[in-house]
């Protein structure tokens, strides 16, 4: 497996691995306001994460297979990290996020996580700022980790 930049190309691919991956870990969590404004604004957001301006967007990718695709913006926030339903579990989203916070010299590294991805983002010493929240329908954590030198 590698990781690799994403590119203006990679866009489709990663629409879709988004599309299949919340259908069945995320949408379910939401109410019906939430999957459609998950849909409507959410997934067509993941244009702005090609803006190498503004995001550090990568991919793991295999044998020319995406497994997964992870985005920081502005080298202090996580905005997207998802990992096939295929590869999950194997150390993909690991790699991707480790990937991501070793390429930034941020102090504090900051998301919205789903409440499916909690527990993930505390193995990786994250730690909730809040209480759970819901906005639109969209359920999130708030979550924070602050890496040492």
């Amino acid at each position: 497996m590698e990781i690799q930049k994403v590119t203006p190309t990679d866009l489709e691919a990663v629409m879709v691995l988004v599309k299949e991956v919340s259908e069945v870990d995320v949408l379910p969590l939401f109410s019906l306001q939430g999957q459609k404004e998950y849909k409507e604004r959410v997934l067509p957001d993941l244009t702005k994460a090609f803006d190498e301006e503004r995001f550090l967007a990568i991919k793991a990718v295999s044998d020319g297979k995406l497994l997964g695709f992870a985005a920081l913006r502005d080298g202090n926030y996580l905005t997207h990290l998802f990992v096939s339903k295929s590869s999950q579990g194997l150390g993909v989203g690991r790699q991707l996020l480790h990937f991501l916070l070793n390429a930034t010299e941020a102090k504090e590294v900051s998301l919205r996580s789903s409440v499916n991805a909690v527990g993930f983002y505390e193995r990786h010493d994250f730690v909730a700022t809040g209480e759970e929240a819901d906005f639109n329908g969209i359920r999130f954590v708030p979550m924070t980790l602050v890496q040492s030198e």
